[in-house]
């Protein structure tokens, strides 16, 4: 009985899919894993880290609006073997993604308190609640120098899953959960001669191992431009053609608004 496609279309959307699936559970992981091994140190650590993910969740959310629409049209433009589109779509990409990045670094530095302080109430908590705002400001200091990175492997994970190359960008993640795993027993416990660092060290150990996951995928990315033709001469200009300008803003638009207020109810 034939449904949609045959055997070897399920087979060939398996191979695309399932990659794409752990790579997104992996990269989940990294924040429950802080959660987790801080919880160990005290609840006032563990709440802190905990709010600041939330938070720094909803800027993920916002990038993978604004390169969902751009994502569309990549897929469209590697299956009509449009190069240049592919690369314009990644500069809008980074551009979307620095824009995005560059309010969120001022919302985050000029209003943490607030931000914070909308997760703290006497009546829900337990612990101090002042040593609760000290330890999340400083976990979300540190955590503020991942964000770059983060950005930067968004963009070019979400091109290379649209023009097909899925495993490597779920290699990358399992790596950086892999160094953040061991950092964070090394850096959060004071470990091998290190100081005990709790939050802080593991907001320390998510940041380098989002250096780490963004310099594995570049690297590989530039080394096999056999496969990733869109890295070739990619930032010799930044100039987008107007036309496809707005085409792509109309459609991550919509998709930046549902991703944000889906993660502001949540």
């Amino acid at each position: 009985m034939k449904l949609i496609g045959d055997k070897k279309f399920y087979k060939y959307v398996l191979s695309v899919a399932f990659p794409i699936i752990i790579q997104n559970g992996v990269s989940s992981f990294v924040s429950m894993l802080d959660n987790i091994m801080v919880g160990r140190v005290g609840t006032e650590a563990m709440s802190g880290v905990s709010i600041v993910n939330q938070l720094v969740f909803v800027m993920m959310l916002c990038f993978f609006g604004a390169f969902g629409g751009a994502g569309i049209l990549t897929a469209q433009f590697y299956g009509q073997k449009n190069n240049e589109g592919v690369r314009d779509t990644f500069r809008f990409k980074l551009i979307s993604g620095a824009v995005l990045l560059t309010i969120a670094l001022v919302i985050f530095i000029c209003f943490d308190d607030q931000l914070i302080g909308l997760y703290l109430h006497q009546s829900d908590m337990e612990g101090d609640l002042e040593l609760t705002l000290t330890l999340a400001k400083e976990y979300l200091t540190i955590t503020l120098f991942g964000l770059l990175p983060m950005m930067i492997e968004m963009c070019y994970s979400s091109t290379l899953r649209e023009c097909g190359e899925t495993r490597l960008p779920m290699i990358a993640s399992s790596i950086a959960v892999f160094v953040n795993l061991i950092l964070n027993w090394i850096l959060i416990f004071g470990n091998l001669g290190f100081p005990v660092m709790g939050a802080a060290g593991a907001a320390l150990a998510t940041v380098i191992s989002r250096f780490v996951q963004m310099i594995i995928v570049i690297t590989w990315s530039h080394r096999h431009r056999d496969k990733t033709e869109f890295t070739n001469k990619v930032y010799a200009h930044f100039h987008i053609p107007a036309k496809l300008m707005w085409r792509v803003l109309v459609l991550s638009a919509p998709l930046i608004v549902n991703e944000t207020l889906w993660a502001a109810g949540m």
